[in-house]
């Protein structure tokens, strides 16, 4: 049974059996059951406070799954899909200690979890945290094609240039806020007319690689994710309805953000000229909300069926999106990470809470 929690302004509280609350001689009352036995005591302030924060740990406590708590799990869920030269070449400190820390918590997803909250406790831009995520990037394998709908979360947002105040990330603190309102599902991947490519691209995407029309996904199927929805629409961003069986088969109820998804050569510096899997949302014909219009992802492939991803947005806003010119020139920058989950993921992300809004 669910008990909601009220702060009160008075020094006690009495709790009684289940009704309203009720203000009764400078007390209030709250109802409580307990193995079908009523009873009527008083409490004082600090032991509320104590008592809270218990329940808070013990919440917490249940999402991550660690030492003795671990099952065996398929190696689907416990092995990285790293490249040749991280998995037998020499490994040098950071791996060594993502190698322990996944030991640690059993599971690649369990991995993200944590990582994801030690992020939100450490507020700092160099957080070691980060260091270790862009090294799992570096060793991952970029998918050459992708194809259907996939579920997303949100690693962490990491603040950069003016948004970096003493570097403190400033950018990740709100989102625990800020989730409970995100209608935000995941990302679908479907066959891009050559024709229609040829159009939005100007001719300069042909075809000659994997390329897919991609869109964001969001749901509007709680009041809040309905608002959410409706501002959407109130700012002219472009939203596509579902198809009936979408709404019926997955979590989402419109599409939108529209963007090519191809192999290519990274944007982002620390990726140092690596290949990735990118989704371009620079492209005008796209009509791409701002900030989103100066956005490209990467992502690459940490685990069968497990994506990770970088926001990369151009931090040099007053140059015209040119494909054909450098990179360099717009100064890309990682504002954060995030993953893209196949159903079985899916079935795991929800039982261990990880960025899911209760």
């Amino acid at each position: 049974m669910k008990h909601t929690c009220r702060i009160a302004t008075q020094r006690t509280i009495k709790i009684i059996p289940p009704h309203p609350p009720l203000l009764k001689g400078g007390h209030i009352l709250f109802p409580l059951w307990k193995r079908g036995i009523q009873g009527d005591f008083q409490v004082k302030t600090n032991t509320l406070i104590l008592c809270l924060v218990a329940i808070f740990l013990s919440s917490c406590a249940v999402a991550g799954r660690q030492g003795e708590d671990l099952r065996p799990q398929p190696e689907k869920f416990t092995q990285f899909t790293f490249k040749k030269e991280c998995v037998e070449g020499p490994k040098d400190q950071l791996l060594t200690e993502i190698e322990r820390d996944l030991k640690e918590r059993g599971t690649v997803l369990d991995l993200m979890k944590f990582y994801s909250d030690e992020l939100q406790k450490d507020i700092s831009t160099k957080s070691p945290y980060f260091d270790k995520l862009q090294k799992i990037f570096d060793c991952s394998m970029a998918p050459k094609e992708m194809d259907g709908y996939l579920h997303g979360a949100v690693i962490a947002f990491q603040s950069q240039e003016l948004m970096k105040i003493f570097d403190v990330n400033v950018l990740n603190l709100p989102w625990p806020l800020v989730r409970v309102f995100s209608p935000w599902t995941g990302k679908t991947f479907e066959t891009c007319d050559p024709q229609k490519l040829k159009d939005i691209t100007d001719g300069f995407e042909t075809g000659e690689v994997p390329t897919n029309w991609g869109s964001n996904t969001y749901s509007a199927r709680t009041f809040r994710q309905k608002v959410a929805v409706d501002t959407m629409k109130a700012l002219h961003i472009e939203l596509e309805p579902a198809t009936a069986e979408e709404i019926k088969a997955r979590d989402y109820d419109v599409k939108g953000f529209f963007f090519i998804g191809r192999e290519g050569r990274s944007v982002n510096p620390d990726n140092k000229g690596r290949m990735v899997y990118q989704f371009n949302y620079r492209w005008p014909k796209l009509k791409t909300f701002p900030p989103d219009n100066y956005c490209i992802d990467e992502i690459v492939q940490i685990a069968e069926g497990l994506y990770m991803g970088q926001l990369l947005y151009a931090t040099d806003m007053s140059r015209a999106y040119d494909p054909k010119l450098d990179p360099d020139l717009y100064r890309y920058r990682n504002f954060g990470y995030f993953l893209l989950l196949d159903e079985e993921w899916e079935k795991m992300r929800v039982e261990t809470g990880f960025d899911v809004v209760r």
